[in-house]
């Protein structure tokens, strides 16, 4: 047992040492980030854990703030972990706009300082920062336009990776599989970058065996046209419970099989695999896609959409005997099962039940490789499917819970049928995994632009905000509205200010912005004065309002912070 004896006792710290403290920690972090705001930025150093490895060069504020923890100075410790706190969270919910808020939010909190110094209300000065920021809110909106074209994705994806060749791929996939359709990043096998599409939807399940693929006209890809698909989430684990079910698909003329199910028992696989004639009937099981109960359900629910099938499920006391009792359809492909059941001396269902959807679903091709598998709908009837969809999107508009919100999101792509394949390759696999992380933050950002609209760039929305404080009614003697005003009008400008002194310009480069027409601001890679938008810099919409609500809410309550409470560090042990 290694007990730590010297550690600081529980203490309690008082104004004005909290603001001090707070502010030091505060300034720490932004000091940190600020660097890599703009299209110029300057990259942090970040030791890893290993002394035999290089540090990490980063240059995005979410996850360099991540990295700063335990400063030295417990006070300013509190101040530090409470604004990363903040960027964390909205790098997490948006990827990106964390230096934005780092550098408003210290804008804030020390002009707030000074107006507190001198007898201002902490309580009254966060409530009319909160007011403004609403007003500076309703002007954002005014000035979002939606995003348009190929080429604009690009720009947009550009401004926010700075590496043109992925900005370029980005720009044309979402171009084609818009804000819904599926990305799918992965390591490429070339020292470029490539990209394909899709057709149909996909899940990330492959065959349950390898062996299964074999035969097919691609390795490790099997590719079967017209094939039957039995849904569940059943564990498949009696061969014997199988054998009717492909004795009834063959008679019916059926060729292929792909089955569903949560598990499969090596009998059953056996059983699979010791087929001697695959070319008359193939079957290929694949596992049901999801991690839990809930999200297996889900799955299941839209490929019964998409391939006309009814899923079994074991919560509800399915088997797979129930299929017995409702044969398979008739499309193109499967010879009507009633005429043959008749002639083999099966009971032939009634009229009811040949009126009934049927348990079996079809899909027009259905190929599986080793870790996905995808479907081609050819439903000519789209009723339910667009039920179906309409059913989710007003589940995602209702998600209160940011991973479900997520996995709606990735339901509603599947359905849409937009699928695209990333290939990221590099020389250097340090850099090949860094490009994919950086492609896949890019993508979350464009999937919002195309959902929420973009900005001009640069730091020009914000700054072009100013005009909704200055024209906002005079708050009179109202002390507290007035400084609030003052503090976010010099915070809006703190975006642009950084950009401009991280590429080298001055303070008085920004003066040539004074009297310009609207949507006007510094192309810092050339120094010029020029339209943003035109000059293809922009922002999402929905993250730069996220970053001035994240940097008023987050420095207004600091501002409210009286005392610090230290606890006593515990003992610690390092021994199981």
């Amino acid at each position: 047992m290694t007990t730590n004896s010297s550690a600081p006792p529980e203490r309690l710290v008082f104004q004005p040492d909290t603001s001090l403290s707070l502010q030091r920690g505060i300034n720490l972090i932004v000091d940190a980030l600020r660097p890599t705001l703009g299209p110029i930025p300057r990259t942090v150093a970040v030791s890893q854990a290993l002394e035999d490895k290089p540090p990490d060069l980063l240059d995005k504020g979410g996850l360099i703030a991540r990295r700063i923890s335990d400063l030295p100075d417990r006070d300013a410790d509190m101040g530090a972990m409470l604004l990363r706190q903040m960027l964390w969270q909205l790098y997490e919910d948006c990827g990106d706009g964390t230096a934005t808020a780092a550098v408003m939010f210290q804008s804030i909190y020390n002009d707030g300082l000074k107006y507190l110094a001198g007898g201002g209300n902490a309580m009254r000065l966060r409530s009319c920062l909160q007011a403004y920021a609403d007003l500076v809110v309703d002007r954002l909106d005014e000035m979002t336009k939606p995003i348009a074209g190929r080429e604009q994705l690009a720009q947009l994806a550009e401004c926010i990776c700075h590496d043109r060749e992925l900005a370029e791929k980005l720009g044309e996939i979402f171009d084609f599989i818009g804000e819904h359709g599926q990305l799918d990043v992965r390591r490429g096998h070339r020292r470029m970058i490539e990209h394909d599409y899709m057709k149909g939807m996909y899940w990330k399940r492959g065959a349950v065996s390898r062996a299964m693929l074999k035969g097919g006209k691609e390795q490790d890809r099997i590719v079967m046209n017209g094939a039957a698909i039995l849904l569940s989430d059943l564990n498949i684990e009696d061969p014997g419970a199988l054998l009717p079910v492909i004795d009834m698909l063959m008679r019916a003329g059926a060729k292929a099989l792909l089955l569903v199910g949560a598990s499969f028992s090596e009998n059953v696989i056996n059983l699979i695999l010791n087929n001697k004639k695959p070319e008359k009937f193939r079957i290929v099981a694949v596992k049901t896609p999801g991690n839990t109960d809930d999200e297996r359900r889900a799955h299941l629910s839209d490929m019964a959409v998409i391939t006309g099938a009814i899923p079994l499920f074991k919560a509800a006391g399915d088997t797979l005997s129930t299929p017995l009792s409702t044969p398979p359809a008739s499309p193109a492909g499967i010879q009507n099962i009633r005429d043959t059941a008749s002639s083999e001396g099966s009971a032939t269902p009634s009229r009811r039940d040949a009126g009934r959807a049927t348990y079996f679903g079809q899909a027009k091709q259905v190929w599986v490789e080793r870790s996905m598998f995808g479907l081609v709908s050819d439903r000519d009837d789209q009723d339910a499917l667009t039920e179906h969809l309409a059913d989710l999107l007003e589940l995602v508009e209702y998600a209160n819970d940011k991973d479900a919100e997520v996995f709606l999101r990735e339901r509603i792509g599947k359905i849409l049928g937009g699928v695209a394949i990333l290939r990221i390759g590099d020389a250097l696999p340090a850099r090949m995994d860094s490009r994919i992380a950086i492609a896949k933050e890019t993508a979350k950002s464009l999937r919002r632009a195309i959902r929420d609209g973009i900005l001009p760039g640069g730091g020009v929305a914000l700054l072009a905000c100013r005009d909704a404080l200055t024209e906002a009614p005079e708050p009179g003697g109202d002390s507290d509205a007035r400084a609030a005003r003052r503090i976010l009008l010099r915070a809006l400008e703190a975006p642009i200010r950084s950009i401009c002194h991280n590429a080298g310009f001055d303070a008085a480069k920004l003066a040539e912005l004074d009297g310009g027409p609207p949507g006007h601001g510094i192309d810092v890679r050339c120094g010029e004065v020029t339209d943003m938008v035109e000059a293809g810099i922009l922002d999402v919409a929905s993250v730069i309002e996220a970053a001035l609500r994240g940097a008023v809410s987050g420095a207004g309550l600091a501002l409210t912070i009286d005392v610090l409470l230290h606890h006593k560090i515990p003992e610690q042990s390092y021994t199981p």
